[in-house]
């Protein structure tokens, strides 16, 4: 079978020139099917008596895969030319080019691959040159491409355009067949495509002159080469089959194009001599693959491990009384949602939560029909499904699919706001990973709450904001404790975490503390604090919550001063905890070359503090951030003994130079038998600091080597 591909711009006459080729073909013997790749949905109707055939669009819309048959979609025209339509979207919804997909997808899915047929024809429009359309392009669908064009300046620009997305799909071989020129009957018309032909290394294959014959046989809903055999129409489009024949029978020879750049287009357009290409727009298509290339995405760095509908999810799953919509398909509420309640299961399982556990993300299951004819329907049900089953405050989350049709979701919003009296409804129009990777989808998210801050509350004393992404400090029972009583001691009482475990409402009323506290000092905390920074004029505290001795003594010192409170007593009972400690543990850490690798820019002050108080040698403190931040810079007390854009191999060159006995991290793996500790959130206040040096401890205590290896079943 040979697989041909007609494309040429909206208008130009493709239709009319592959319906003729396709009768042309079969009165010479061959089976031909015609399959017709426009919204217009016009390609066959010549081949059908003038009657428009159901779209294959339309079928998938209207009918259940199970119950889908071929005969339904493929229709017998002249001469037996099997006949079928893409169609696509109504205008202004969806997404044509994933119609084509789709409907070709379709087509193979019941078998049109075993039709016995000869040849097959797809008639494309050639306007949008997007990765639906390019489809017949692909080498499993053409083995020969021609494009219909007249001498006027768009249909030529689309040509040119269509030459491209040709070579973007090299198999090889050439493929590009020639031009065929269907005659406008214009001023020097002619010249203009012999010269775009030239230049672009073509030739011209057919020239179809204008002809009162095209509109008397498309009056009677038939191709001229049915009705008028005997005209010099006809007889130019049996030629121009014989040629397409002889190309199928390796007679005739394809080319590889070679389409005209910007500059020389204008020349072309303007009638002066071409000049000369200035470059070659594809990377050498000879690379068998791509592996070679690093694919970047955010910052120039490798491929983001999540999108920013994730992340936006993620943090508005932090609001109790907030249903979340997340507008897109199925496959991506699983992927969003397993992870997060898996660990929240864990963590209640193990009593480092409290509360309900409750599922308050829906989804609006858009499937691939969807993203053809546009999902604002489907949002739209979502939407009142969730209102009607209770909620009265829902967050819509929008992945990749309707970002990128272009569903309207501000418009279904407002539409149904006006139908539920009371109805809280806000949209977040991450569009998956359009908007970046997870941070930015959170910081979005974030961004969406902070102007919802009512600014007219006056702050009260007594109350302070939390601040921080994820809470993992403060998220056992034990470190909760430690919070609250830290916060007691000064009279003090939490009126909104950003983000977690909050309420709508509280966010609202943020302005009423009268001091916003970060759990820690990362970069991460500052970026969702500066929406909260535009919206309210407001600045955290400078010091964040405390770990370790010498942060809790200088913490307490400032928020006593705010508050009044004299916490002198407080901090000599610390003191004398601590001095304790490093008495009786000081004999196991003094003197261990210790490498610290801090690459999720915790603030880790607290440990260095309290190892060079133990006496230990901190050889090397390696911060190794991610590029994808821009604002990861280091915030520390330390910074002249931190080594910045640290990597791995640094530490290699480290390892084997500097001896440690013991590595600290964050996110490294465990070196061979050098003892290594894992460097996590571990809460706030001085006790944490003590447990996690008697961690440190018993990591030091075990044997290098794991000696269950070495054991034998007997």
């Amino acid at each position: 079978m040979f697989q041909i591909a007609l494309y040429g711009k909206g208008g130009i006459g493709k239709s009319t020139m592959s319906a003729n080729i396709s009768v042309a073909l079969s009165y010479m013997g061959d089976r031909v099917m015609q399959i017709g790749c426009d919204p217009k949905h016009d390609s066959t109707r010549l081949l059908l008596g003038g009657v428009p055939q159901r779209t294959i669009m339309d079928y998938v819309r209207e009918t259940q895969s199970d119950q889908r048959e071929l005969d339904d979609i493929v229709k017998v025209g002249t001469n037996g030319i099997l006949c079928a339509e893409a169609g696509g979207p109504k205008p202004g919804i969806g997404c044509a080019g994933r119609g084509i997909l789709t409907a070709l997808d379709t087509l193979k899915k019941l078998g049109a691959k075993g039709l016995d047929v000869d040849v097959r024809l797809y008639d494309v429009l050639g306007d949008v040159v997007c990765g639906g359309f390019a489809v017949p392009l692909r080498n499993e669908n053409a083995d020969g491409v021609a494009l219909v064009t007249s001498g006027e300046f768009m249909s030529i620009y689309a040509a040119n355009n269509i030459m491209k997305g040709l070579r973007n799909f090299d198999t090889g071989k050439p493929r590009f067949i020639g031009i065929i020129f269907n005659s406008r009957g214009g001023d020097n018309e002619r010249d203009v495509v012999e010269r775009f032909a030239a230049a672009t290394g073509t030739s011209i294959i057919a020239e179809i002159p204008r002809d009162q014959l095209f509109s008397e046989a498309e009056g009677q809903g038939h191709t001229v080469r049915e009705l008028f055999p005997d005209s010099e129409i006809a007889h130019r489009f049996d030629d121009l089959a014989l040629y397409i024949k002889g190309i199928s029978k390796g007679v005739n020879s394809c080319v590889y194009p070679h389409p005209l750049d910007d500059d020389q287009f204008t020349d072309l357009i303007a009638g002066r001599e071409i000049r000369a290409a200035k470059h070659v727009e594809m990377a050498d298509m000879g690379h068998s693959s791509c592996q070679s290339c690093r694919r970047t995405s955010i910052n120039d760095t490798r491929v983001m491990q999540s999108c920013a509908a994730c992340g936006a999810v993620n943090a508005i799953c932090r609001i109790n009384d907030v249903g979340i919509l997340l507008h897109g398909p199925e496959s991506c509420l699983y992927f969003m949602n397993a992870p997060v309640y898996s660990r929240i299961s864990d963590l209640y399982g193990k009593k480092a939560v409290r509360g309900i556990l409750t599922n308050r993300v829906r989804c609006t299951m858009m499937d691939d029909a969807v993203s053809v004819f546009g999902g604002v329907e489907y949002l739209e049900w979502g939407l009142k499904s969730m209102l009607d089953e209770g909620f009265r405050k829902v967050v819509v989350v929008t992945t990749c699919m309707p970002g990128i049709i272009g569903d309207d979701c501000e418009r279904v919003v407002e539409n149904v706001k006006k139908l539920y009296d009371g109805a809280e409804i806000l949209l977040i129009p991450t569009d998956g990973d359009i908007a970046g990777e997870y941070n930015d989808g959170y910081i979005a998210a974030a961004t969406c709450l902070a102007n919802l801050m009512d600014v007219s509350i006056k702050p009260e004393k007594g109350y302070v904001n939390l601040i921080d992404t994820t809470f993992f400090d403060v998220h056992t029972e034990r470190n909760m404790s430690e919070l609250n009583r830290l916060l007691s001691s000064f009279d003090l009482k939490v009126n909104c975490r950003f983000l977690d475990a909050t309420t709508l409402d509280s966010v609202k009323g943020f302005c009423r503390a009268s001091v916003d506290i970060m759990l820690n000092n990362t970069a991460n905390n500052r970026d969702i604090y500066e929406p909260i920074r535009k919206r309210t004029g407001r600045e955290p505290m400078s010091i964040p919550l405390p770990t370790g001795l010498y942060e809790c003594r200088e913490w307490m010192t400032v928020i006593g001063d705010m508050m009044g409170k004299d916490p002198s007593r407080q901090i000599r009972e610390m003191e004398r905890t601590y001095s304790d400690f490093i008495a009786e543990h000081s004999k196991q850490i003094s003197g261990k070359r210790i490498i610290i690798v801090n690459k999720l820019n915790y603030d880790i002050d607290w440990l260095i503090d309290i190892l060079m108080d133990l006496g230990a040698e901190l050889v090397r403190i390696g911060a190794e951030f991610s590029a994808r931040k821009e604002r990861a810079e280091v915030a520390s007390r330390h910074l002249e003994m931190i080594t910045q854009d640290y990597d791995s191999e640094q530490l290699r060159r480290d390892l084997a130079e500097l001896g440690p006995d013991l590595i600290i991290a964050n996110v490294n793996s465990p070196h061979g038998d050098l003892p290594f500790a894992r460097l996590g959130r571990i809460g706030v206040g001085l006790q944490p600091s003590l447990d996690y040096v008697e961690y440190v401890e018993n990591i030091l205590r075990l044997p290098n080597d794991e000696g269950w290896k070495k054991g034998s079943l007997k």
